[in-house]
C-alpha cells in the first residue's frame, strides 16, 4: 500500500491481493481545518449534546450539529437584523435601538436552534407513547400464545410507529449475536419514554429472574394503562381554565377594547380612522397571537394516548 500526501488530502492506494485482477480502490481523508477544531472546542462545553442527537434521531455528530447551529444562527440573525432597520427606517425609529438587538438577536437564534434536539426527543417520546399499549398487549397475547420472545419482537417491528422502530432496533442487535437484555438495556438508555423503558426493563428483569414474562408485561401494561388515563383526566380538567383565559385575552378583551377606542374617538371628534393604520396593525397583530398561542398550549398540553 503506497501513501502519497497532497495538499491538505493524504491519498490511499490499496493493490489487489487476490488473483482476481481488481482497480485501485482511491479513498480520500480530509484532514480536519480550523474551523472543524473550532467547532470541536465549542462542542465540549456541551457534553449531553451528543446523547441528546441519539435520542432525537438526528443523524449528526456534535460537532456538525454545532457547526449548524452557528451557520443557521448568522443567517437568520442577519434576514432578522435586515428587516428590522428597513422597519426603523419606515417608522423613522432611532438606530440606537439597534445595538441591544446585535446582541440579543444571535443569543436567541443560538439557543433556539440548541433546544432543536429536546423538541424532537419530545415528539419521539410522545410517538412512542402514542402506540405502546397497543403494542404491549400484542407482545403478551403472542407469549401467551407460546411463540417465542424474539419472534414476538420480531412481530412488534411493524404497524406500530415509533414502538416498531424501537423494537427493530432490539431485533437487528439480537440478530447481530448480542443478548437480549444486552440490545434491550442498549435501545432503552437512548430512548426518551418513560414507559417504554418501564416495559423494556421488565422484559429484561424477567429474563434475568426467570419469571412469567407474559403476566409480567401484563400488570406493567395495566399500570401504564391507568396512569395514562388518569393524563387524559387531568387535561379535561385543564381544559376549562384554558378555555376561561381564552375567552377573556383572545375575544372579549380585544372585541371590548375596540369599542371602547371606536366610542371614545367618536366623543374626542374622530372616529377609527384617526388611530391611524398602525393601532389597528397591532390590534390585529394581537389577536393572531394570543390565537395561536391557546392553540399551542392547547395541543402541546393534550396527551398523545388512544385508549380504548
Amino acid at each position: 500500500m503506497t501513501i502519497r500526501k497532497r495538499k491538505g488530502i493524504v491519498e490511499k492506494k490499496e493493490r489487489a491481493t487476490s488473483p482476481i485482477v481488481r482497480p485501485i480502490r482511491t479513498t480520500a481523508i480530509k484532514r480536519p481545518g480550523m474551523s472543524d477544531k473550532i467547532f470541536s472546542s465549542l462542542a465540549i462545553y456541551f457534553p449531553k449534546l451528543k446523547d441528546e442527537l441519539i435520542m432525537a434521531g438526528i443523524k449528526k455528530t456534535p460537532e456538525e450539529f454545532i457547526k449548524l447551529i452557528v451557520m443557521n444562527t448568522i443567517i437568520y440573525s442577519l434576514l432578522t437584523l435586515i428587516i428590522t432597520i428597513m422597519v426603523f427606517m419606515m417608522l423613522k425609529i432611532s438606530y440606537l435601538w439597534l445595538i441591544p438587538l446585535v446582541i440579543i438577536i444571535p443569543i436567541f437564534y443560538f439557543y433556539f436552534w440548541k433546544y432543536y434536539p429536546k423538541v424532537k426527543i419530545k415528539q419521539r417520546e410522545r410517538r412512542i407513547d402514542k402506540d405502546l399499549v397497543f403494542a404491549g398487549r400484542h407482545l403478551v397475547i403472542a407469549l401467551r400464545s407460546g411463540v417465542p420472545l424474539f419472534d414476538a419482537m420480531v412481530g412488534l417491528t411493524q404497524d406500530y410507529g415509533e414502538v416498531s422502530r424501537e423494537f427493530n432496533k432490539i431485533v437487528e442487535r439480537i440478530t447481530l449475536g448480542e443478548p437480549p437484555t444486552q440490545a434491550i438495556r442498549h435501545v432503552v438508555k437512548y430512548n426518551p419514554s418513560k414507559y417504554f423503558n418501564r416495559m423494556a426493563l421488565q422484559i429484561v428483569n424477567a429474563l434475568n429472574s426467570g419469571a412469567d414474562l407474559s403476566k409480567s408485561l401484563d400488570a406493567v401494561l395495566e399500570q401504564i394503562a391507568q396512569e395514562q388515563i388518569i393524563s387524559l383526566k387531568e387535561y379535561g380538567q385543564k381544559l376549562n381554565p384554558l378555555s376561561m383565559f381564552y375567552m377573556l385575552f383572545a375575544i372579549v378583551f380585544p372585541s371590548l377594547g375596540i369599542v371602547f377606542i371606536t366610542v371614545l374617538m367618536s366623543f374626542t371628534g374622530g372616529g377609527l380612522a384617526t388611530l391611524g393604520v398602525g393601532i389597528l396593525v397591532i390590534g390585529a397583530v394581537y389577536i393572531l397571537f394570543a390565537q395561536l398561542l391557546f392553540i399551542s398550549m392547547v395541543e402541546s398540553s393534550r396527551p398523545p394516548y388512544e385508549l380504548t
